[in-house]
């Protein structure tokens, strides 16, 4: 079918521009500027509309996730164009679901919420109330972690299916490991920007650079902004692709990620179907021990300081917490350990990988005895301090079968995915008010 394009967002531009400021006016659904929002229509998507509300909601949701405070007019007009291409996609992937009767229940929605806020280190009220502070209304995240969960369903039952790996290739990869033994792996991230028609391919490369730069100053965001941003499959686990080997990376990832120490962050990365960010997590030797392979078994605890704390205040705080962490001897009733010398909170971790852990954390729990704690870890709105419980030391396991179809499925049905939501693209029709 043919598309039509009215695309004139200049006459929503000068309203989105001032969401920070208005963000308190933003939180009540009853106010007379959003009830107008919600009844003016800036696009429709085979039939289905968007509102001007949508939008102001998802642009919010951007800045939020990007964590930057300050936006030139140029990155303002991309990222308010960047969130109506997201919205159009959304509404793409819930009709595409809709046809296949895929019905995400509030239940799955909040259980995603809920692991969003977990990964963000709060609890989903927190979030909630992080969000009603920026002017975001909660339901407009659901929304959007309804259509992350509805694509999951075409790709994991109709695209899946088209995936065929066989025993070959399998114990092909086996058999290169055992060849590749000693050399390196890798364990990346991406955001992956769609470059569905050519004559967009400048924008979007403006866009990759807009988001690299949002990155270099906030790498620790990454994941929040591959949920945001990135339109490959990945997205919906902070664009985390797994342990990688060279072999199979695409050729200028590969390429990339050899000139990345952990933590970097490349260039973006042009290919025929779009552009990747990608930042590397950590590097190993294929089929050898490293030290940070260990599996730890961590509990924290978090001493919060009040928002108008001076320095001097903080810094007693922190002196005070560094002393008292340096008398834990185990990890026996933490709870009341963490409650006699004033933590807001404790918990686990549970068992994981240190490898997996912020790299700033991983030497000093490399260094740590069993039972003992690190010196506190300064937060946006306080200390945490991580408690070794147990540490087993690494062991060279062969990747089985199921793990390597895992990883060749995966890689896959993502391009798959991708090139059908383009297809989806090409073929919807897509009126901009």
């Amino acid at each position: 079918m043919a598309r039509t394009f009215k695309l004139n967002l200049a006459g929503i531009l000068s309203s989105i521009m001032l969401l920070s400021s208005n963000a308190s006016a933003q939180q009540d659904p009853g106010t007379p500027q959003q009830l107008s929002d919600v009844q003016q229509i800036v696009a429709v998507v085979n039939d289905s509309p968007i509102s001007l509300y949508d939008l102001k909601q998802r642009v919010m949701l951007f800045m939020i996730s990007s964590g930057q405070r300050q936006y030139s007019q140029q990155e303002q007009q991309y990222m308010q164009q960047q969130a109506l291409q997201s919205l159009v996609d959304d509404k793409l992937k819930i009709q595409e679901a809709d046809k296949y009767k895929t019905v995400i229940s509030q239940q799955e929605q909040e259980q995603s919420f809920a692991s969003y806020a977990q990964q963000m280190r709060v609890t989903s009220q927190q979030l909630e109330q992080q969000l009603n502070q920026a002017g975001i209304n909660k339901a407009s995240m659901l929304k959007q972690i309804e259509a992350s969960l509805a694509w999951e369903q075409v790709v994991g039952g109709l695209l899946m299916p088209q995936v065929s790996i066989s025993d070959e290739e399998i114990y092909a990869i086996l058999d290169r490991m055992q060849h590749n033994k000693g050399q390196l792996e890798y364990h990346p991230r991406e955001i992956f920007l769609l470059v569905s028609e050519n004559e967009r391919r400048d924008e979007i490369r403006a866009a990759a650079d807009s988001i690299l730069e949002q990155l270099k100053s906030k790498p620790n965001a990454f994941p929040m902004m591959a949920r945001q941003f990135s339109q490959a499959t990945t997205s919906a686990v902070g664009g985390d692709l797994g342990w990688l080997m060279k072999s199979e990376l695409n050729k200028e990832i590969a390429s990339a990620l050899e000139k990345l120490e952990p933590g970097e962050l490349s260039k973006p990365i042009e290919t025929e179907d779009g552009f990747y960010i990608v930042q590397l997590v950590e590097k190993r030797q294929i089929l050898t021990a490293t030290p940070t392979d260990a599996k730890v078994d961590l509990q924290h605890m978090f001493f919060k300081f009040s928002d108008k704390a001076e320095a001097e205040e903080i810094t007693a705080l922190e002196a005070t917490i560094t002393a008292a962490a340096a008398k834990i001897n185990s990890c026996e009733d933490l709870a009341a350990q963490g409650k006699a010398i004033g933590a807001s909170e404790t918990g686990e971790l549970g068992d994981l990988a240190i490898s997996d852990l912020p790299t700033h954390l991983q030497q000093p729990l490399l260094d740590l005895e069993i039972g003992k704690a690190t010196p506190p870890v300064k937060e946006e709105t306080g200390f945490r301090v991580f408690v070794l419980c147990n540490r087993e030391e690494p062991q060279i396991r062969m990747p089985d079968y199921d793990s390597i179809e895992g990883s060749l499925s995966q890689q896959r049905v993502g391009l798959i995915a991708r090139r059908h939501l383009r297809d989806l693209r090409r073929d919807a029709i897509i009126d901009y008010k």
